[in-house]
């Protein structure tokens, strides 16, 4: 798992030692994985390892999975054609989206079911093994940018990998500092949003029927709807931000995909210290199907941090703002690209209006996986420094 400042890993799929490749060649594994892997993989900061030096006790293939799986990047070299390799490389596709990166020695066939792969050839000759080094390296740095799926499997197949997460009971900060904004930070605030004090703005991701929750459903719409209520000895007798959200919209609203409908806090301002609620149209609702994330759900987030510095707001100092990872629903497929989207329209936002009143934007990270993934995506992006003292 990433941490505050924990490295990416990369798993290598290929032979040891010295062997004979398809052609019947002798090749050198271990002096191609220690001065070409290994050398173009830990240049990008990321951590490599190969089955052979997994050093943790008991049963290799569990551990071996286990890599697959969990690595952000893995390298497979083909050229001996071996069936263990393409067994671990089935798993790969299997298992994860991405970033999987295939290299053979040159002259090696490929495989009629991997034909339509990209594959990076090598050679032992320097000059060419440096040209090799940089096409992975470059391959890997634009898959961790654009988070392309080059997993036949996923590309053919809507597939939920994975147990169900953690969930982080501990409220953490983790701030990000802004290259191109100075002042302004990004970051991530672990655990249940109940725990959070003195930030300004609560993003409540609704659907675009503005009809909040249920007090007690399982959502961050009931939270805001329960804790924002006026209560005397533990029974609602003004049901007090929702009643204003209706006020507004009125009983059979409809509203565009993005917008922003702005309420008080109710009782969460006493409590929390929470100044506005911010209403975000992130789903829509349709008969027989329930509610499915809007397309842009990055609109939401654009929309919130202009209607901050809006003439409606204007002299509210609202200077700090929540969101929930609207739109991810509980699949790891989902998470990655809308945890992205929105991660990517906070920064720019930050970027491209400097003098916006707001200094502080956060993601609400509710499970470990949320956090993970968060991380990686804040580490992986150019604009942003982790910010150590936070």
């Amino acid at each position: 798992m990433s941490n505050k400042t924990g490295r990416q890993k990369c798993f290598v799929v290929m032979p040891f030692g010295e062997k004979k490749d398809a052609n019947g060649n002798s090749i050198d594994f271990d002096k191609i994985y220690k001065y070409f892997i290994k050398q173009a993989i830990e240049a990008l900061d990321i951590d490599c390892v190969r089955c052979d030096e997994i050093a943790e006790a008991g049963w290799i293939h569990s551990k071996m999975f286990q890599h697959i799986y969990e690595s952000r990047v893995a390298v497979v070299d083909i050229t001996s054609l071996n069936p263990n390799v393409f067994y671990e490389l089935g798993v790969r596709h299997a298992l994860t989206q991405s970033i999987t990166v295939l290299i053979r020695r040159d002259g090696t066939d490929i495989p009629f079911n991997i034909q339509g792969f990209k594959v990076i050839d090598y050679s032992e000759d320097l000059e060419k093994l440096d040209e090799a080094k940089k096409k992975i390296t470059d391959f890997i740095k634009n898959g961790l940018k654009i988070r392309k799926n080059d997993s036949p499997v996923h590309e053919a197949l809507s597939l939920n990998i994975g147990a169900a997460s953690k969930e982080l009971t501990r409220t953490e900060i983790y701030n990000y500092g802004m290259h191109r904004a100075p002042g302004k930070k990004i970051g991530l605030i672990t655990g249940d949003i109940r725990h959070i004090r003195m930030i300004d703005v609560w993003v409540n991701s609704e659907n675009t029927n503005m009809q909040m929750a249920r007090h007690h459903d399982r959502s961050i719409s009931s939270v805001i709807r329960y804790c924002g209520a006026e209560k005397k000895d533990g029974k609602i007798v003004a049901d007090t931000v929702a009643n204003e959200l209706t006020q507004i919209t009125g009983e059979n609203a409809n509203i565009p995909a993005g917008e922003i409908i702005v309420t008080g806090a109710g009782e969460l301002t006493r409590s929390h210290g929470v100044k506005k609620i911010f209403h975000a149209a992130a789903v829509v609702g349709q008969p027989g199907k329930g509610y499915t994330p809007i397309a842009n759900i990055g609109m939401c987030v654009r929309n919130a941090l202009e209607k901050i510095d809006s003439e409606e707001l204007r002299g509210t100092q609202l200077k700090s703002i929540v969101f929930p990872l609207m739109g991810t629903g509980t699949s790891r497929g989902d998470l990655e690209p809308k945890a992205s989207e929105l991660i990517d329209a906070a920064i720019a936002h930050l970027i491209a209006h400097q003098e916006c009143t707001v200094e502080r934007v956060y993601f609400l990270t509710r499970t470990e996986q949320d956090l993970e993934v968060c991380q990686r995506i804040l580490q992986e992006a150019d604009e942003v420094t982790i910010d150590l003292e936070s």
